[in-house]
């Protein structure tokens, strides 16, 4: 009855794009490609090159002049995915407020980057709350699973 889809979840490229393009090359088979910011500008470049795979990105702090909204909401397989940077809800001091509207939401996992540090757990209440950690610092990333239930794997370039 339901299809897993293939998500590749990355944040914080800081400017590179080769790394960007080393996940593309590595997963030719996505989905999806969700971007959560600090690096809009190679989110557009690698938009360009891979136009028949949906992509859909939030703008981080670093990324200036781009009056995108900072959260916006992408549904898969029936499932509402809450994408942010996570500045604006304050992340690098707690994820309370993160969680607070995640849920408010009605979100089956809320995806935020801006820590650079990676996670992915699944609160008590279901909600999932997932990190991919720094792609442009730390070469990490994440392959977001969506079909009757969700699955994250944390990988690295």
């Amino acid at each position: 009855m339901y299809s897993q889809k293939i998500l590749a979840v990355v944040s914080d490229t800081h400017g590179n794009f080769n790394a960007l393009q080393q996940v593309m090359e590595r997963h030719p088979r996505l989905d999806t490609l969700l971007f959560l910011g600090d690096g809009m500008r190679e989110f557009e470049d690698i938009q360009s090159l891979y136009p028949a795979i949906p992509m859909m990105g939030v703008p981080g702090n670093c990324d200036y002049g781009y009056p995108d909204p900072h959260t916006k909401i992408y549904f898969c397989q029936g499932k509402k995915l809450m994408l942010t940077h996570g500045h604006f809800y304050q992340v690098k001091v707690g994820v309370e407020y993160l969680m607070t509207a995640a849920a408010a939401a009605g979100a089956a996992a809320v995806l935020y980057g801006h820590t650079h540090r990676p996670i992915a757990q699944q609160e008590p209440n279901g909600l999932w709350r997932i990190n991919p950690g720094s792609l442009g610092m730390s070469g990490s990333y994440g392959l977001l699973s969506v079909g009757k239930k969700i699955e994250f794997q944390l990988c690295q370039l």
